[in-house]
């Protein structure tokens, strides 16, 4: 399972706001749980990615939220 896929599956699709930092934490313990070994870098790189795609958004307080593009796509 990606990376991308895992923070996409860890954003509810009503649109309601996380923070960041719960939910790479718990993308991080999720992918360690299915055996794919990564850092919390390539977690929050990867979230990044995803706000420069569109797929997410980051706020500058801390909350992320998926947009509907995303949810569609990694859905």
């Amino acid at each position: 399972m990606s990376i991308a896929r895992m923070i996409m599956e860890n954003l509810p699709e009503d649109q309601s706001p996380r923070h960041l930092d719960v939910t790479a934490s718990n993308v991080f313990h999720d992918l360690a749980s299915v055996g794919k070994v990564t850092t919390m870098r390539e977690v929050f790189d990867v979230f990044k990615q995803l706000s420069k795609t569109q797929d997410l958004v980051m706020f500058s307080n801390g909350a992320v939220v998926a947009t509907r593009k995303g949810l569609r796509g990694y859905g």
